[in-house]
């Protein structure tokens, strides 16, 4: 409110009346009551002709003659000393007075006094300043609540126009310039072309809030008073705002970004010269999106900037913006824009980056057993005669490699393991190996860890006591023959139950030790010593002909027959309890593909929700079918690529990929593939994504992207037992076939039985699939990306 003086009649004395109401003030005589003059700067113009207008918005007349104008220290003038252009010094209620009045053509601060103390915030009655601030009596009028410290009006881009008061408040917000100079009249607003120059040019109401104003005029605007507004109640005034890039005042052909609130699925977005939000003269522009009937669409519609019921549609994913074509005022000339350009120009492309994205089936080592101990015996041991025995039993499926692997103990660091360094198939053609002898299949190689010949380091000897071998690298030995020399390496199967793998039983005889006649060496017979059987399904999974001993304990069962070490650390759980080597399924992965995304969030599903949309996760998750889900993800616009292979790939076996993603967009990788051995479960990453550019713009390469990926079960399908389950893909009778999931939420597989191999239940509470995880888990994939 504006402060309000009182004028006091001259000659009336005030006198406290003698009664028992001594704290009552009245006038003598019953005399006139105070007067309150309610008087205002209303129009000034300081270029060209300078003359101010004020205006008496009291309900009776004011007498201005003692009144005073000031700008500063020696410039100031008594109205009553000024002859009115028109109106009256005395000025009646409702009427205007109009005074020539000499003011500074850029910058300066009008003060309007009731007395010539114009240091004191109490003589004070209306200011305004405008091109800078900081004027002479800025600090005056700020004391007084009248202004506040820095405000001012920005300088008019032409001679010929005024600035307006619009009667509301106290501010540089409450004026604007105008081309219609009204002195001795209303005030009309009509905003300068120069000014209506500024216009929305690009809007992300999405996740990150930014309104992008162009100026395509040919003046600087500034823009500090001017504001945005939304509706009742949600409005703000650029000059309150800090721009994420360019300058509030906005120099021609130039860019503003703007942080500012808006609703993410419909809303109406006003730009105004000043904060008569329902006034069609001050609002410079508007767009509509989401739908019709927005708080201020009938204020653009009145300003013939937009029509009615008109809006620009939702953008599809709120990392989009919309753009405008500089053309018009409707929606049509707004457009989904997939890469935001704030602060360039509309029409910039996003330079790309090209990725080289791999995905590995790295399912590999899928159980490992010991024998230790010969049959009958009551400790561990060698079989050191004929005859005597190991046996193991063991669970696997179709696919299962196998490496048995024992030393020969009459030896410094030989063994004997398949001559396929792929491992022996347990199921050739498709067949259990069931009454087969095995040890043909087996070859003598030389670890390369300790000097060869030497009786006295022998295993009795002690553990790793001889002297290093000058050749350090595993080698075949020569002049050997096969395993079957040495002993007998039976394989029998017994079927499962149709719910679980089949049992294999492999029984080592012994058929060749040594003669006890005779002196120890590596040419007297063969002591077979306790070993280890790795089932597996890539291969080379111990050692490679030509390379040196991986360190891993394979040289504790070659030097000296102890499988513990090698055992150990097959076995070793990572930080949650889960494997942090073994696989925990032996399956293939299906037809993958790859996207980038743009938005906080992965579009593709989200963890925790029931599936929504036909997105294609239900496809890919039961059938393997990625098309649905591939269209699903194109249609939104962002990048996405299939894999060059177009088939379901087995262990060891890699998807291929290229995909071109714009720079500068936050884009962050995506992918699904099904884990084919199950009813409704994907490999997926999490619902974040992975970041492909570094904090410093570049693009990122490496495998660390694989840490952050995870089975999913889509709840669409009930489970059965991995690898077994009469509805899952390989087995069903048709797609989509098998019972519905009671649980219909996309969630992490936190636990996994596995009845392909024996292990048990798997517990892994994140999921967790890459096979270098150091939290262990299902050690299925691992997807290695490299910026090209």
């Amino acid at each position: 409110m504006k402060n309000k003086l009182f004028y006091l009649i001259l000659g009336l004395f005030v006198f406290v009346a003698c009664s028992d109401d001594d704290d009552v003030v009245t006038p003598p005589d019953g005399g006139p009551d105070a007067v309150e003059n309610k008087v205002v700067l209303n129009e000034v113009r300081y270029q060209g002709t300078d003359l101010i207008e004020i205006f008496n918005e009291g309900d009776q007349e004011a007498d201005l003659n003692d009144y005073w104008l000031c700008l500063g220290p020696g410039t100031y003038q008594r109205i009553g000393d000024l002859t009115p252009e028109s109106g009256n010094i005395v000025i009646p209620s409702g009427g205007y007075l109009v005074l020539a009045y000499d003011l500074p053509d850029t910058d300066g601060g009008l003060g309007l006094y009731s007395t010539n103390t114009f240091g004191d915030s109490d003589a004070i009655v209306d200011f305004v300043q405008y091109g800078s601030g900081g004027s002479a009596r800025e600090n005056v009028a700020v004391a007084a609540g009248i202004w506040a410290a820095g405000e001012f009006v920005p300088t008019v881009s032409s001679t010929d126009n005024s600035i307006v008061f619009d009667g509301e408040g106290n501010g540089a917000a409450n004026w604007a310039e105008t081309t219609s100079v009204t002195f001795g009249q209303e005030n009309v607003l009509t905003v300068p072309v120069e000014v209506r120059s500024v216009v929305f040019n690009e809007v992300q109401y999405g996740n990150r809030n930014l309104v992008e104003l162009y100026n395509n005029g040919e003046a600087t605007i500034d823009l500090s008073t001017y504001w945005l507004c939304l509706g009742p109640g949600t409005y703000v005034q650029i000059g309150d705002l800090t721009p994420e890039s360019g300058n509030i005042e906005l120099a021609a052909g130039e860019l503003v970004v703007l942080p500012y609130d808006m609703p993410d699925d419909e809303g109406g977005l006003g730009l105004y010269s000043m904060n008569q939000f329902a006034n069609p003269d001050a609002i410079m522009d508007f767009v509509q999106w989401g739908a019709g009937g927005s708080a201020r669409e009938n204020v653009a519609v009145s300003a013939g900037i937009w029509t009615a019921g008109d809006f620009v549609p939702t953008v599809r994913l709120n990392s989009y913006s919309i753009e405008y074509d500089g053309e018009g005022d409707t929606s049509a000339d707004w457009s989904e824009e997939v890469n935001p350009s704030l602060g360039a120009s509309n029409d910039v492309v996003s330079p790309t980056t090209t990725f080289s994205v791999t995905i590995k089936n790295a399912v590999n080592y899928l159980n490992v057993h010991t024998f230790t101990t010969p049959v009958g015996a009551g400790s561990p041991g060698p079989l050191t005669t004929n005859g005597a025995q190991y046996q193991i039993s063991f669970q696997a499926v179709p696919g299962t490699k196998f490496t048995p692997v024992t030393m020969m103990g009459n030896s410094n660091d030989w063994f004997l393991a398949p001559t396929d360094l792929d491992g022996i198939d347990l199921f050739p053609n498709g067949q259990a190996l069931n009454g087969v002898d095995i040890a043909s299949q087996l070859s003598l190689y030389d670890l390369g860890s300790e000097a060869d010949g030497d009786p006295s380091t022998f295993p009795p000897a002690g553990t790793n006591v001889g002297p290093a071998d000058s050749n350090p690298l595993v080698r075949l030995v020569p002049g050997r023959g096969t395993g079957d020399i040495y002993m007998t390496a039976v394989l029998d199967y017994a079927n499962g139950d149709g719910n679980s793998a089949g049992t294999f039983t492999l029984t080592i005889t012994a058929i060749n030790t040594p003669d006890p006649s005779m002196a120890a060496s590596s040419n007297n017979g063969f002591v077979i010593t306790p070993g280890i059987a790795v089932l597996h399904a890539q291969g080379e999974p111990l050692f490679t002909i030509g390379e040196e001993d991986r360190g891993v304990g394979l040289e504790r069962i070659a030097e000296d027959g102890m499988p513990g070490e090698l055992y150990n650390w097959f076995t070793e759980a990572g930080s949650q309890g889960a494997p942090l080597r073994l696989s925990s399924s032996l399956t293939p992965l299906s037809p993958a593909f790859i996207y980038a995304f743009n938005t906080d969030r992965d579009p593709w599903f989200t963890q925790g929700e029931a599936i929504s949309t036909p997105n294609g996760l239900e496809e890919i998750a039961e059938d393997g079918n990625r098309m649905v889900a591939y269209n699903y993800m194109k249609d939104f616009g962002i990048p996405v690529a299939l894999s060059a292979e177009s088939g379901p790939i087995g262990p060891g076996g890699s998807y291929t990929f290229t995909i071109e993603v714009p720079q500068g967009q936050n884009y962050k990788f995506g992918f699904g593939t099904m884990l084919v051995e199950s009813n409704d479960w994907v490999v997926s990453y999490n619902n974040a994504g992975f970041p492909l550019f570094l904090e410093d713009g570049s693009p990122y390469s490496g495998t660390d992207v694989s840490s952050k990926t995870y089975l999913y079960d889509a709840g669409t399908e009930d489970d059965e037992p991995v690898g077994f389950g009469p509805n899952q893909v390989r087995r069903q009778a048709d797609v989509n076939t098998g019972p519905a999931d009671a649980n219909t939420t996309i969630r992490r597989v936190s636990a996994l039985e596995d009845v392909q191999f024996g292990k048990g239940v798997i517990n892994s509470g994140p999921g967790v699939t890459w096979s270098g995880d150091p939290r262990g888990g299902y050690n299925i994939i691992e997807i290695n990306i490299q910026a090209q």
